[in-house]
């Protein structure tokens, strides 16, 4: 277990830490006995505690006339992760862990075995929504189904517009991390308004269901497109590339990072427009706090797009994660594979850290002479030898394109008169 601590981030005693036992609990309040001692008189006397159990911290709201925010969200009892925001009235304060590599690898190979907790009880195409209203929307049927939500396709009764609705799996109870992921996804996204970015409308809950209402894409991820066609030509490719680009490139405007650009997470519309999807994993980059949340087994991207910093440490990483991510899903859009895919998690993990990408020169016939070095450049293991943000990946993949359809226009072969 990483060394764990609190910091006050503003108010009159902004910067003071604490730090959190191995065993036992942390008080934090007004009183002066308290473990942590906030002098604001708003907070309860002993507004909250820290408690470590089970391998993990927990936030316990004591009672406190004011309530206990976690990432904006009022608790009674939550698991801690690191970079957490907990809210006492006026006051804020971050939980923060000491990296730890060899927990980050367990976390990875969790993933990549795909252990997942039990799921009995909750929502499946058999015990579904279907036919029902979540406040004003009537589910029609089910899209899609992830480890953390299930997604409807359902009618907004207001004005009978199609979204879709991602709803928040349960059982007896709500996963509280999960739904404190549910609700950073739907902050993040509804800062984000643009044409390559899935629209994000409203979250809501009723009777304890929680849901996301967002834009309906009438098309299919890329994921399935591959699953189909094999691979894409490199024009096709570059023109998906160029709008995923476009999304990252306003969204590290608004100091946002996605953490988890792949093919299942890129829609394309019946018209061809691109937009990213999926902003549970996004990070804020901010100086003091940003509320990075994650889980055993989830939080971390997928193995096969992700860069050697994001590997060895998920929470230290910038844009330049992201455009690796693009790298790789590109790399697979021209040759119909990731560039790893290592037998064993630890021959995987090596080879992201160590071995270099095969050269697309070689698994695709006949590509431009130009591609290739684009696409290693992205794909570079150290962060300061890529493109460095966004919009330099744009504009080499711009410029790309209108090298490769020049060259194809050369080969097509003059009508005759």
């Amino acid at each position: 277990m990483a060394k764990a601590k609190v910091r006050i981030v503003d108010g009159i005693d902004a910067g003071i830490e604490k730090e959190l036992p191995d065993e036992g609990s942390v008080t934090i309040g007004r009183r002066s006995s308290c473990d942590l001692v906030l002098r604001v008189d708003s907070v309860s006397r002993e507004h909250c505690r820290i408690e470590r159990s089970d391998g993990a911290y927990w936030l316990h709201d004591n009672g406190s006339s004011n309530g206990t925010l976690l990432n904006g969200l009022r608790i009674e009892k939550a698991k801690l992760v690191h970079g957490d925001v907990i809210t006492l009235d006026r006051v804020t304060l971050e939980y923060l862990e000491e990296a730890d590599s060899a927990h980050t690898r367990e976390m990875i190979r969790e993933f990549v075995v795909q252990n997942r907790p039990d799921v009995d009880g909750t929502y499946t195409a058999e015990n579904s929504l279907i036919g029902k209203t979540l406040k004003h929307y009537k589910v029609l049927s089910v899209i899609g189904e992830g480890g953390m939500a299930l997604v409807y396709k359902a009618r907004d009764e207001r004005n009978g517009e199609i979204v879709a609705l991602k709803v928040l799996k349960r059982g007896e109870t709500v996963d509280q991390e999960n739904l404190q992921r549910f609700l950073k996804e739907f902050k993040t996204g509804s800062k984000l308004n643009h044409p390559n970015i899935m629209q994000v409308y409203e979250i809501g809950e009723v009777d304890g269901t929680y849901f996301i209402s967002m834009e309906h894409i009438n098309g299919s991820s890329l994921q399935e497109i591959l699953d189909e066609k094999g691979r894409l030509s490199a024009e096709g490719t570059l023109k998906i590339g160029i709008q995923v680009a476009k999304a990252l490139e306003f969204a590290f405007s608004q100091r946002i990072i996605h953490r988890d650009i792949k093919p299942e997470n890129i829609l394309i519309s019946r018209e061809g427009e691109v937009k990213i999807t999926d902003l549970g994993l996004a990070k804020e980059l901010k100086k003091y706090v940003s509320i990075n949340i994650t889980k055993t087994g989830e939080g971390i991207g997928t193995l096969h797009y992700m860069s050697p910093e994001q590997v060895e440490n998920t929470r230290d990483v910038d844009q330049r994660a992201d455009i690796y991510s693009l790298g790789a899903t590109l790399y697979e859009c021209l040759c119909g594979q990731p560039p790893f895919d290592e037998v064993g998690v630890w021959k995987f993990v090596e080879a992201i850290n160590e071995k270099p990408p095969p050269n697309l020169n070689d698994r695709v016939p006949n590509l431009h002479p130009e591609v290739w070095p684009v696409v290693n450049k992205a794909l570079a293991k150290r962060p300061e030898e890529r493109q460095q943000t966004p919009t330099e990946m744009r504009e080499e993949l711009e410029r790309l394109l209108t090298v490769v359809k020049a060259e194809r226009q050369k080969k097509v072969p003059s009508q005759e008169v």
